[in-house]
């Protein structure tokens, strides 16, 4: 989940905290953030554009998950 957030913030803003910032918050050293990121780039394919349906149709499944 770190990765995914650390990613969005790259791809969506001119200015943003470092991988390791973003490590220190998750609880992580800066090395595992370099590999969960480039980990998760690979597995979408490095394709960081989402389309609003499918956005919220994610949205909505986390949301269901987190009031169980």
């Amino acid at each position: 989940m770190i990765a995914a957030v650390m990613l969005a913030a790259k791809f969506f803003d001119d200015f943003y905290y470092s991988n390791e910032y973003f490590a220190k918050i998750g609880g992580i050293t800066n090395k595992e953030m370099n590999v969960l990121e480039i980990e998760f780039l690979n597995a979408i394919n490095f394709s960081l554009h989402v389309e609003p349906l499918m956005f919220f149709r994610y949205r909505e499944k986390m949301l269901a998950q987190r009031r169980k």
